[in-house]
């Protein structure tokens, strides 16, 4: 099994790399004037299906969209985000970092946003976290880019995932029980379609490519590396089928980097779903796996016109712990 290296020792260092970053080369990132979700009432069902709906729209509407890859030219600037898991504090100083609200150059992937820790009365309430990220869609279709994650596709399909002994699909529907009440259906329904809209990955013309994992390297003889290529069906979702393994995939190496690299002409991977207690690993030297949920969380700044190596994308780091919300 290839060993993740979580890479302490530039850790350390980020926070005063990051701001003398910024003072040389950047503007300090800003508060948008009003939170995309400002006057959305999420816990009015039909707001909440309306919103879900276009989000879902606008997802498969993406002139960026090929199939089930998102594709980026070589202008602008993409953040790229690691499983965010309910964690509402390090989702605006997501969007803060983004920058989206100022230039309509600039880019940011969010994936995994369902299934927090907390819960109230054995409810997760993450759907509201969900219909947030799906007002900033709505409201910059072409810069916001929401990418398929094993959490949001077992809630998609009813597969089972449990933490702490306690099953995570079923504590996400009642929290839709909970807020919508005799509506809940109607919104689980919405819900899903968005989930289910959401695209495999993305693909920049600087050879980098972003998902939420890739597929395990024992897998790999079944995998089909087409399936970015053309729209998922309800076979690649399940398990067994191509995106399923691509989102539900761990402990990569150079061998199955080398492969999908050849298969999708691309240099670096970087993705998430592994554990990243300091914010990011490394496996081997083409994979950079990224978390942003909890108090160690990082996000990464990709200038769209660069080529990198893995140590540039490492020293790119911004701890979300640097950025006030």
């Amino acid at each position: 099994m290839p060993k993740i290296i979580p890479n302490r020792i530039y850790v350390n260092t980020l926070h005063k790399d990051f701001l003398s970053r910024m003072d040389r080369t950047t503007p300090q990132a800003s508060h948008f004037d009003d939170l995309p979700w400002s006057g959305i009432n999420l816990q009015d069902p039909d707001s909440a299906i309306r919103l879900f709906e276009r989000a879902a729209a606008a997802n498969i509407a993406s002139s960026s969209r090929q199939g089930s890859c998102m594709h980026l030219g070589g202008k602008g600037r993409l953040l790229m985000t690691g499983d965010l898991h309910d964690h509402t504090n390090n989702l605006l100083k997501i969007l803060k970092l983004s920058e989206i609200h100022r230039d309509p150059s600039n880019h940011v992937v969010l994936h995994e946003m369902i299934h927090g820790p907390h819960r109230i009365n054995g409810c997760d309430l993450s759907v509201r976290t969900l219909g947030r990220v799906a007002a900033v869609k709505c409201q910059f279709p072409g810069q916001v880019h929401l990418l398929q994650s094993n959490h949001e596709l077992a809630q998609l399909m009813g597969q089972s995932i449990s933490k702490d002994g306690v099953s995570v699909i079923g504590a996400f529907d009642d929290g839709i029980d909970f807020i919508y009440g005799d509506r809940s259906e109607d919104v689980r329904r919405a819900v899903k379609a968005f989930i289910r809209s959401y695209p495999l990955a993305i693909q920049c013309e600087n050879r980098l490519f972003c998902s939420h994992s890739l597929p395990a390297p024992r897998r790999l003889a079944g995998f089909d590396p087409e399936v970015i290529h053309r729209e998922m069906t309800d076979a690649d979702l399940s398990s067994g089928g191509s995106a399923h393994m691509m989102v539900w995939g761990r402990n990569h190496d150079d061998d199955l980097a080398a492969h999908l690299g050849q298969a999708w002409d691309t240099d670096l991977f970087v993705t998430g779903h592994q554990p990243a207690e300091m914010g990011y690993a490394t496996e081997g030297t083409r994979i950079l796996i990224l978390a942003s949920d909890h108090e160690h969380g990082v996000a990464l700044p990709i200038d769209l016109s660069h080529r990198y190596t893995l140590d540039d994308l490492k020293q790119q780091l911004v701890p979300l712990a640097s950025i006030t919300a």
